[in-house]
């Protein structure tokens, strides 16, 4: 008798231990290190890749550092979308874009926030900040970036990208108006350069 209740522990212990080592194993999985700063993902959004201080899964969910970036990946979100806030989630300053996206059909949100000294952005299907992407914002270091600082550096980094923008389409102008002289002059075939270098002389001076 004593024997069956010795070897009915023997295999609550080790049924025990299997539980909770396949609970440590599911914990490790549903935590990626971005940057040095590591997110406990929700179950919905497991599966995806990370690379280069980027996890993707499909066009669902991402969370990327764009220290390196912060206008280019901000810039396009600030200048079209449907809805904007900025919240404040425990010490963390964050801004909320969201917007409908033809190519999902379906709303799509994206939000930056500060943790220690990085700027992170998260992507989303869905136009509101739900508990689960509040929950995984909380849970990563507070922000070393005040609220005040955090905001005027997004909001310098969407003028430059503006003025970036801008230039660009003035260049792209400029080109497509040189491009439809020249071809307007070699269509001519006058076979004088008087002009040419009159147009070359006007945009590229």
């Amino acid at each position: 008798m004593r024997n069956k209740k010795s070897n009915m522990r023997k295999m609550l212990i080790i049924l025990s231990l299997a539980i909770l080592l396949v609970g440590c194993v599911n914990a490790q999985n549903n935590t990626i290190e971005i940057n040095g700063i590591e997110f406990e993902l929700p179950d919905r959004y497991l599966g995806g890749e990370l690379k280069n201080d980027r996890y993707a899964l499909d066009n669902v969910f991402s969370i990327e550092c764009i220290d390196n970036n912060v206008g280019n990946e901000i810039g396009l979100w600030a200048c079209e979308n449907d809805f904007e806030e900025n919240i404040m989630i425990e010490g963390h300053p964050v801004r909320h874009y969201s917007q409908y996206n033809q190519y999902v059909h379906a709303n799509q949100s994206h939000a930056y926030f500060a943790s220690g000294d990085s700027v992170y952005e998260i992507t989303w299907t869905g136009e509101d900040i739900d508990s689960e992407i509040k929950v995984l914002i909380k849970n990563t270091p507070k922000s070393n970036i005040s609220k005040d600082e955090f905001y005027n550096m997004l909001d310098e980094s969407i003028d430059i990208y503006k003025s970036a923008r801008i230039d660009q389409l003035n260049s792209d102008a400029e080109y497509n108006y040189l491009e439809s002289r020249l071809n307007s002059l070699y269509s001519q075939d006058t076979g004088d350069d008087s002009n040419l270098n009159q147009i070359l002389l006007t945009f590229y001076r």
